[in-house]
């Protein structure tokens, strides 16, 4: 248990670091960012608890706000985005998964696991500029960047899977 608990909190602390101190940084065409938060609730086991999910995520996302400047817009995005996680969860994982498997390309297989990451990232990415932009009225002024940071951080996600299970095998 407290190895898990160790685990979890290391991978909060490394996507936490990643993206106050690299991702950032990275701004193309004057508004695309990634938004790499997100991977502390992608890579979280099939069995932990969804209150204690949605928690460590909103702590999470505190700690990327505190350091981003953005006073509560990540941690917002990221508590709806681990509370719709178990919803599209129970429609894609069997039952009989094992409670300690993370969901990722090898036990969801490609093209599930490219459904998830893509719908996880699409309710964050909307969540986060709506709570940022906090009017419907900026829209066409949002879209750009919310469909770059989405783009940009689709493709560093899948990046990052592709490194993860080439090195699993």
């Amino acid at each position: 248990m407290i190895q898990i608990l160790f685990r979890r909190a290391g991978i909060v602390f490394l996507v936490a670091a990643l993206q106050v101190l690299v991702f950032n940084h990275i701004n193309l065409w004057g508004c695309a960012m990634p938004l790499m938060g997100i991977l502390a609730v992608l890579y979280t086991p099939l069995g932990s608890s969804r209150i204690g999910n949605m928690c460590l995520t909103f702590v999470t996302g505190l700690i990327l706000d505190a350091f981003s400047n953005t006073p509560g817009v990540a941690a917002g995005a990221m508590t709806a985005t681990a509370f719709v996680r178990h919803y599209l969860l129970q429609a894609m994982v069997s039952k009989d998964a094992p409670v300690d498997a993370v969901p990722d390309a090898w036990m969801l297989g490609r093209y599930r696991y490219f459904s998830y990451l893509a719908i996880l990232m699409a309710v964050h990415h909307c969540l986060y500029f709506l709570l940022e932009a906090f009017a419907f009225r900026y829209v066409t002024d949002l879209l750009p960047c919310l469909l770059g940071s989405y783009a940009l951080s689709l493709l560093i996600s899948l990046s990052i899977e592709l490194f993860r299970t080439s090195g699993s095998e």
